[in-house]
C-alpha cells in the first residue's frame, strides 16, 4: 500500500499539479512568479548559501535527467570503472556542496528576525523538504554506493513506465526506506513547486547564474 502511494499516486498527482496549476498561476498572477529578493535585508549569509546550493544542486539534477533521457550512452560511459569512480566522487562532492548551501539558507532564515517577516509557511516547508532531499541524497551516495549504475537499471525503467502510464513499481519496492523517503520528498517538491517561490526556476532556470549580482544601497542624506 505504501509503495503504491509513493510510486504511483504521488508522482501522478505531482505531475498533474505541475501541469495545470503552473500555467494558471503564471497567467493569473505573474507578479508572484519570481522569488522575492532579500539581498537588501541580509546578504552576507546569502552569498554562502545561494551559490553553493545552485552550483551544487543543478549539476546533480542534470545528471539525474541525463540518465533518464540517454540511458544507453550513460551505461556505456559508467561501464568503465574509472569513469564510475570519478563520476560518483564528483556527484558526492556536489551533493555535499548543495547540503552546505541549503543549510546555510535555512539557518539564515532562522537567525535573521527581519527575514521572518517575509518568510511564509510554504517557504519553511520547501526549505525543510529541500534540506531533507539533499541530505538523503548524500546518505544514499555514501552508503548505497554506485548509485549512478543501479539508478540506470531501476529508477530509469520505472520513470519510463510512468511515462507510458504503466507504472512498474516492482523496480522500487525492494529499496531501503531512506531511498523511498528520498523519492517521496522529490515528488512532494514537484507537487509544491507551482504554489511556492521555487516556481521561478521554470522561467529562467540557468541564465541567472551568469547574471551579475544586484547591489542595493541605502539612500541617505550624506550620499546626496
Amino acid at each position: 500500500m505504501l509503495n503504491s502511494f509513493i510510486f504511483v499516486v504521488m508522482p501522478y498527482t505531482a505531475l498533474a499539479l505541475l501541469i495545470f496549476v503552473t500555467p494558471y498561476r503564471f497567467c493569473s498572477n505573474r507578479l508572484t512568479w519570481s522569488a522575492y529578493s532579500t539581498q537588501f535585508l541580509e546578504r552576507n549569509t546569502l552569498f554562502w548559501g545561494i551559490n553553493p546550493w545552485h552550483y551544487g544542486i543543478l549539476p546533480v539534477l542534470a545528471a539525474h535527467f541525463l540518465g533518464v533521457v540517454a540511458p544507453g550512452p550513460m551505461k556505456a560511459f559508467l561501464g568503465n570503472q574509472r569513469n564510475l569512480v570519478v563520476f560518483e566522487s564528483i556527484g558526492l562532492a556536489l551533493g555535499l556542496f548543495a547540503v552546505f548551501g541549503c543549510l546555510a539558507l535555512l539557518l539564515r532564515r532562522v537567525n535573521a528576525p527581519i527575514l521572518k517577516r517575509v518568510t511564509f509557511a510554504s517557504d519553511w516547508v520547501l526549505l525543510y523538504l529541500l534540506a531533507a532531499q539533499a541530505l538523503s541524497g548524500v546518505y544514499i551516495a555514501t552508503f548505497m554506493r554506485w548509485g549512478s549504475q543501479w539508478y540506470l537499471h531501476t529508477v530509469v525503467p520505472y520513470f519510463w513506465s510512468l511515462a507510458t502510464f504503466n507504472p512498474q513499481i516492482e523496480y522500487m519496492t525492494d529499496f531501503p526506506l531512506v531511498f523511498k523517503l528520498h523519492a517521496a520528498s522529490a515528488f512532494l517538491i514537484v507537487a509544491l513547486l507551482p504554489f511556492t517561490k521555487l516556481v521561478h526556476l521554470l522561467y529562467v532556470p540557468v541564465h541567472f547564474l551568469m547574471d551579475p549580482p544586484i547591489l542595493y544601497r541605502w539612500r541617505s542624506r550624506g550620499s546626496e
